[in-house]
């Protein structure tokens, strides 16, 4: 009898480790949405943004949206998950603001913060509102935004 039971054990973990291989070669992969990556320059008036942020409103609610850190210079790069990743490919509405989100931070956690004036018109902090809009493919995209002072 105890011949049998290790016979039959050897056999069971022969097919399990069999089982396992099976599944796991099947997931491997990338097996995640299309990205595409996604850069670009912001300016206002022809002047390029020192500071802000860029997000892309995924238009069907299916994808998540992407953000980027505006640099000095104008220039931002966007993600989704990891720096640099970029956005799914799709369809978006563009907010853009200009206040650095460290200027929000305080000394105390639960001070009042008093946010920085912004230079650019309010409407395009809202993605509803802004007029701007972006359609990203899969490989390299480069989205440039010049906003009205108005």
């Amino acid at each position: 009898m105890f011949r049998f039971s290790v016979r039959m054990h050897g056999r069971w973990t022969g097919y399990a480790i069999a089982l396992l291989s099976v599944l796991v070669s099947s997931g491997c992969g990338s097996g995640g949405p299309t990205m595409g990556r996604v850069s670009g320059t912001v300016k206002a008036g022809g002047k390029p943004l020192e500071a802000g942020t860029v997000t892309f409103i995924s238009t069907d609610g299916q994808r998540p949206n992407a953000t980027g850190a505006i640099q000095p210079g104008g220039s931002y790069t966007l993600q989704t998950v990891e720096p640099g990743d970029g956005a799914v490919v799709g369809d978006y509405k563009v907010a853009v603001t200009d206040v650095d989100a460290a200027a929000l931070n305080t000394a105390l956690p639960g001070a009042p913060v008093t946010a920085p004036k912004s230079a650019i018109p309010k409407k395009y902090q809202d993605s509803n509102v802004s007029g701007l809009t972006a359609k990203v493919e899969r490989g390299s995209n480069t989205k440039n935004f010049d906003l009205d002072e108005k």
